[in-house]
């Protein structure tokens, strides 16, 4: 007897187009992580208006199919980093990094002091702090201070680490994740930092990142408390970052005899690159396993969905070209395994969420908080071709949804007033390497709500919805901070 297809043995996969609509030539087909997913080849019929004196219905003719749907899934760090390139049309700035692919290629060999690289090298400039990951020694999976580099060496202070006597396996990296200043360089001024060896312009730091002030010890974090913890930059000039965002409390500080840290992160914000996809969902009940291919599908919303006590969630809606089903999968394909790391929740995962600046901690704590973010897209159908030839670009919009307590108010007044404010969220791990997403709209209005007075025995909460829109400064309407390692 056949198998009848079950939910559970269904697999999902993706990979970037380079035509719109056509599948790749050998595709490397990404495995996705998902909750459920409604994508579909949607045909869209018309019947005959043909008038038979045998009052039967001539045919039912195909005319168009109208690809696309829903996929959810849970967030998890690195899981849905093409997912945000996408649905922003955006492209990540990412610090420089290398990972073994081949075994002992990429990266060579490992003295005290001396990474071997294949190229890349140079990238990683004195004072940036590289990421070891992945090496047979675990002693030598730290985090330590570049002091030079060549286009295939990374040097580092005498003694770092123990040499490894065997080949780099794959999987093995190196990541800039910050930087540090040497003893007493960095200062923190009243506007931000200044540094007097430090270039603030070779480090890869843009306008409008946010950035994790002080490391792990005293040695590497600032004397005063309020000049440790999250600033977002405003400017960088060499040997000046300018702060716009900055701990509450924030003051002087000259930074004596203390080799202060910083922590950098990917960025993203928002653009106008549409990119399509090909996937391919596989039934793996069937003999032989049914293929299916969905092709053109971009990107066109993302819910992003943080509730009390729960996982944190996202869902992606993607509009796109046509599907087809097939006995046999596509010639030359491969597969790339998704990411395997945790899924996020609410609870212990939440950094922060800052409302005007300032991290919310009460009076008005948030119940629920999402984002939706919305490219506004259209189909292009055109004669000769049963799906779409394209997809148009319609306007970048972001809302969302902040339910809190009625503590005070102060969000009652901004919704009145149409205040300008912004909202910004950290969600990550507490754990490991504390991997960590930055969600940031540093300008939205309030468009609704009220307090909500129900019955007996019931809090009293505001859910408020705003609207986000280009900051006049800073450029963009949302960005997103991928920060692969922070300290404790």
């Amino acid at each position: 007897m056949a198998e009848l297809q079950t939910t559970n043995r269904v697999t999902l996969s993706k990979v970037r187009e380079t035509t719109f609509g056509v599948i790749p030539t050998s595709p490397a087909f990404t495995t996705r992580r998902q909750t459920s997913s409604s994508l579909a080849a949607n045909p869209k019929t018309v019947v005959s208006n043909e008038i038979r004196s045998d009052r039967q219905v001539r045919d039912l003719i195909l005319v168009s199919q109208e690809a696309g749907g829903d996929i959810g899934g849970e967030l998890a760090f690195n899981v849905p980093d093409d997912d945000f390139e996408e649905v922003v049309q955006g492209t990540w700035s990412s610090n420089p990094a290398i990972t073994v692919v081949t075994s002992d290629t990429e990266i060579s060999d490992l003295t005290t002091t001396t990474l071997t690289v294949s190229a890349g090298g140079a990238a990683f400039v004195a004072g940036m702090l590289g990421l070891l990951s992945g090496f047979p020694t675990s002693g030598n999976n730290k985090v330590a201070r570049v002091a030079s580099s060549t286009s295939t060496t990374i040097v580092f202070p005498a003694s770092t680490f123990t040499a490894e006597s065997g080949p780099i396996p794959v999987g093995a990296s190196v990541r800039v994740v910050g930087f540090a200043g040497a003893s007493g360089d960095l200062v923190a001024a009243a506007s931000g930092l200044t540094s007097t060896a430090l270039d603030f312009t070779t480090l890869g730091l843009s306008v409008g990142e946010w950035v994790r002030l002080g490391g792990a010890s005293a040695g590497s974090q600032f004397a005063t408390a309020a000049c440790n913890g999250w600033c977002r930059i405003s400017a960088v000039v060499a040997h000046a970052l300018t702060f716009d965002v900055v701990p509450t409390g924030w003051t002087t500080d000259t930074g004596t005899g203390k080799t202060v840290e910083v922590y950098t992160g990917d960025f993203l914000v928002n653009g106008s690159t549409k990119r399509s996809n090909t996937f391919e969902r596989q039934y793996l009940d069937h003999s032989p396993v049914t293929y299916e291919y969905l092709t053109g599908q971009t990107a066109d919303q993302m819910k992003l969905s943080l509730a009390t006590q729960a996982i944190a969630t996202y869902s992606m809606t993607y509009m796109g070209k046509a599907g087809q089903v097939l006995s046999a999968r596509v010639s030359g394909a491969t597969d790339i395994a998704a990411p395997a790391t945790d899924v996020l929740n609410t609870s212990s995962n939440v950094g922060r969420i800052g409302f005007g600046g300032t991290e919310v901690t009460g009076p008005n704590y948030i119940i629920s908080a999402e984002i939706d973010i919305n490219n506004n897209l259209g189909r292009q159908p055109a004669i000769g071709s049963v799906g779409a030839v394209g997809t148009r670009n319609g306007e970048f919009s972001v809302t969302g949804t902040l339910d809190t307590y009625f503590g005070d108010p102060s969000i009652y007044q901004a919704v009145i007033n149409n205040t300008a404010t912004s909202v910004d969220f950290r969600v990550g791990r507490a754990d490991g390497n504390r991997s960590t997403y930055v969600f940031d709209l540093p300008r939205i209005k309030l468009s609704g709500g009220s307090p909500e007075v129900g019955g007996k025995n019931q809090d009293v909460s505001i859910k408020a919805t705003f609207q986000a829109s280009r900051h006049p400064t800073l450029g963009y309407t949302i960005s997103i901070g991928r920060f692969w390692y922070l300290p404790s």
